[in-house]
């Protein structure tokens, strides 16, 4: 049965803990968030390999380079420490 959830200012929401229990969804996991239509679907990752081919499928599709990645890391990475 689908539950209404709402989103605060910044954008976040509750999973609401039946759907937590039931895949094991707990304050360390990792979901894959995708719009399909009008819909957000949500996938719990299982694990860090699956994050990666994500993530460098995505790099692929856009023609990001590794370098331009570690290049804005380390820039990123310099204004949090700067800050």
């Amino acid at each position: 049965m689908p539950v209404v959830v709402k989103v605060t200012s910044k954008g976040q929401f509750t999973i609401p803990m039946k759907y937590r229990k039931s895949l094991g969804i707990n304050k360390d996991s990792y979901l894959l968030i995708d719009e399909v239509g009008n819909f957000l679907v949500l996938e719990k990752l299982q694990k860090l390999d699956q994050i990666t081919k994500i993530l460098s499928s995505k790099a692929k599709e856009k023609k990001i380079t590794k370098e331009e990645i570690l290049k804005t890391l380390k820039k990123i990475q310099a204004e949090k420490w700067n800050a």
